[in-house]
């Protein structure tokens, strides 16, 4: 079965020029906290994540040769670090597809801002792949690729609208969360390391309202006010302690009753208070911050 982000699908019998368009949607995390550490040095986490419509385009054209050609907009991206070539080079390697393959990437989710969009981008090329090679993988084989290629990919393969994940990110739970959310995400037009955040990062106990159980719930229920209280992020201080910036926009919005929380590691704000924020963003952060309106996807 095709996934749902394939755009299209133009498949040619002996697969050369075949070719399909995907979606590779952003993430933003509702709740996420540091519960451990394991032996090789990766940090253990539980976090709530919601799939967002801020996506990228991701287009996978077959080529007679056997190599990997990667193009897109964002021309520092079009390197063999790219997870996007990674996944491509699993996929190739492990089911021993003997051609190249163009990718061209459209870039829209920013780099280095905790909205997932590298892991997304690796997801959105397995599934491609999965579907323009009639590889059939079930969701165990789909996880499989998706842990050796980065922690958040399995969400994105799951396509959930929301999921509880937890281990190092690759466990991965759907929830069955019917509610819609918008967004306003803030971008400070800067990336953050995230191997820098997490080095700061210790494993703590949080108070019984920052529940993930509890947030859930609220979510469910759409309890605006309790989904406020229970929102969570366990690496936002050392975001903002490595970007300044990102804590003189939190303080711009809360000075003016915006509730704005850091996704991931950083560097994006996201908002909940959708009228609000419209009509204090108007004003605009400052020249160099950009602002996507966005929703539940």
């Amino acid at each position: 079965m095709a996934s749902p982000l394939i755009v299209s699908l133009k498949k040619q019998k002996r697969f050369s020029g075949s070719k399909v368009r995907i979606l590779s949607p952003a993430k933003i995390n509702l709740y996420l906290n540091i519960i451990g550490k394991y032996p090789d040095g990766f940090h253990r986490l539980e976090s709530i994540v919601e799939r967002i419509s801020l996506k990228d385009e991701i287009e996978v054209t077959v080529k007679t040769d056997f190599g990997i050609k990667l193009s897109s907009n964002c021309k520092s991206l079009e390197t063999k670090n790219n997870l996007v070539v990674k996944a491509a080079q699993l996929i190739k390697k492990r089911y021993r597809i003997p051609y190249g393959l163009d990718i061209r990437l459209k870039k829209n989710i920013p780099v280095g801002s905790g909205l997932g969009g590298g892991s997304s981008n690796a997801a959105s090329t397995v599934l491609a792949l999965n579907s323009l090679f009639d590889l059939g993988l079930n969701k165990v084989q789909l996880y499989r690729l998706g842990q050796a290629l980065g922690s958040d990919v399995n969400f994105f393969l799951s396509q959930s609208r929301f999921a509880y994940i937890s281990g190092r990110g690759e466990k991965v739970r759907p929830l069955a969360i019917n509610s819609k959310f918008k967004h306003f995400i803030i971008w400070p037009g800067k990336s953050i390391s995230t191997k820098a955040v997490y080095a700061r990062a210790k494993p703590k106990l949080t108070k019984f309202f920052n529940s993930a159980k509890i947030l859930q719930n609220a979510l469910e229920r759409k309890d605006t006010a309790l989904i406020k209280k229970s929102i969570f992020n366990a690496l936002e201080e050392n975001a903002c302690s490595i970007c300044p910036e990102l804590r003189k926009a939190k303080r711009y919005l809360t000075e003016r009753n915006i509730f704005a929380k850091v996704t991931g590691s950083g560097s994006a704000l996201y908002t909940t208070d959708t009228p609000l924020a419209l009509k204090v963003l108007k004003n605009s952060l400052s020249s160099s911050w950009k602002v996507f309106a966005t929703e539940t996807f």
